[in-house]
């Protein structure tokens, strides 16, 4: 299972690369928060897949993935982002302005020790590991999935294991933060993860 939906609106949408025949492109989708913020998510999809243009408001189902390549540095960079075929949604009656929720399956690959920030408040980061048939191209895709947890479900996320199986529901956001990079000089980055809502043991 790996099913996402939003809303946002699209921007800086450009040419990404081409597999055998077809052009593949990318963009970001801007997506507001209830709490006024915005997240910043990257998308993918086949070319003659978007009938939109930039700065327009759109909602899509796709689902999340993960692409690893070396950097410059040598060091290996995991880049999250959705794939989409810009299906719309049935969405309920009353059409929120809000749309950003996921559902994915998998096996816990990696978790971290609860960590309490100084307000006091629980969280735990664990990779997921989510196995697709992608239909584009008939292929079994491995994705690699950053998550975090809060409050009780973090605490209940702590008493699991590596290779336990779960299904999570949650929202997929950005965050921005510094890189000190070798010479010295600040370079601002922007990551993505899952943020779990709830979750249940497969």
């Amino acid at each position: 299972m790996n099913e996402i939906k939003l809303k946002g609106f699209l921007r800086n949408i450009e040419y990404s690369h081409s597999i055998n025949t077809t052009d593949y492109y990318k963009a970001d989708l801007i997506v507001p928060r209830n709490d006024g913020k915005e997240d910043v998510l990257n998308l993918r999809f086949k070319q003659f897949a978007n009938p939109y243009e930039n700065n327009q408001e759109i909602e899509l189902r796709g689902n999340v993935r993960s692409f690893s390549q070396v950097g410059e540095d040598g060091k290996n960079k995991v880049t999250i982002y959705v794939f989409t075929y810009f299906d719309i949604p049935e969405v309920d009656s009353n059409d929120s302005d809000v749309i950003n929720e996921f559902e994915l399956d998998g096996r816990i690959c990696k978790v971290d020790d609860l960590r309490i920030t100084k307000s006091g408040k629980e969280s735990i980061h664990f990779i997921l590991a989510n196995n697709i048939i992608s239909k584009e191209r008939n292929q079994k895709l491995n994705n690699y999935i950053p998550m975090t947890a809060w409050g009780n479900c973090a605490k209940e996320i702590e008493k699991l294991h590596i290779s336990d199986k779960i299904k999570v529901k949650g929202q997929l956001h950005s965050r921005t933060y510094k890189k000190v990079l070798p010479d010295g000089e600040l370079e601002f980055r922007t990551a993505h993860e899952g943020v779990v809502t709830e979750f249940e043991v497969l």
